[in-house]
């Protein structure tokens, strides 16, 4: 049997690459997958857990002891407003880690400013279109680290809140995060703007399309 060769330098330099960026392919359907593919009985159960969401959301919100509402919009509360359920909103794609993690520093509503860690980016296929959009993570973890996703859309200040909205995003078992816009809230500044300091998307992080799906303007203030 021959004794193998060296590699060549080439070669060898396009595997360090794709092992360094595995996720970052040149608009492969990979890195950029379209809506979440359901037969019907996932449909049903991902409507009935959207559903049982809500429900509980707007269950917390009526409890005067958990409750983000000021009291004189309280009492007259009968839910919050949501876009209908929209499947083709649904997307299961990479979280492809940045490099070197940046820290950014990121706006409140009031002015003042807050620190964040780039984790990375995501990308989905919508409308035939790939659009990404970066996700990040507390500076200081002291409090929990988590994985958070703020954005603006083609609705943000008509339909949804002015200050954008809000994505809660975990990696799964498979190594994927979901990015179901169906499950987008606004920030509590929406509900008690006198109670709560949000922080602010930042501006590259607008998709260009209207996301009519989860949160509205909240109906008892608009």
């Amino acid at each position: 049997m021959p004794a193998a060769r060296p590699l060549p330098l080439l070669f060898l330099s396009v595997l360090v690459t794709a092992a360094l960026f595995p996720l970052t392919g040149c608009g492969s359907p990979e890195a950029a997958p379209g809506p979440v593919t359901m037969d019907e009985k996932q449909h049903e159960a991902w409507e009935i857990a959207l559903v049982e969401m809500r429900i509980d959301k707007n269950e917390e919100f009526a409890d005067p002891e958990r409750t983000p509402l000021p009291a004189d919009k309280l009492s007259g509360f009968e839910g919050l407003n949501y876009y209908f359920p929209k499947p083709e909103l649904r997307f299961r794609t990479p979280l492809t880690v940045e490099a070197r993690a940046d820290t950014v520093t990121l706006t409140k509503r009031k002015g003042n400013e807050v620190r964040y860690v780039r984790k990375g980016t995501v990308a989905f296929r919508h409308q035939e279109k790939v659009h990404r959009l970066a996700v990040f993570g507390p500076a200081d973890t002291s409090g929990g680290d988590y994985l958070w996703l703020p954005f603006y859309d083609a609705t943000t200040g008509a339909e949804t809140y002015p200050g954008g909205r809000y994505l809660d995003v975990k990696i799964d078992t498979d190594g994927l995060v979901e990015i179901d816009f169906n499950r987008a809230y606004n920030p509590l500044c929406d509900y008690n703007p006198e109670a709560f300091n949000c922080t602010l998307p930042p501006r590259d992080n607008t998709l260009p399309f209207a996301v009519e799906a989860g949160e509205k303007l909240f109906a008892g203030e608009h």
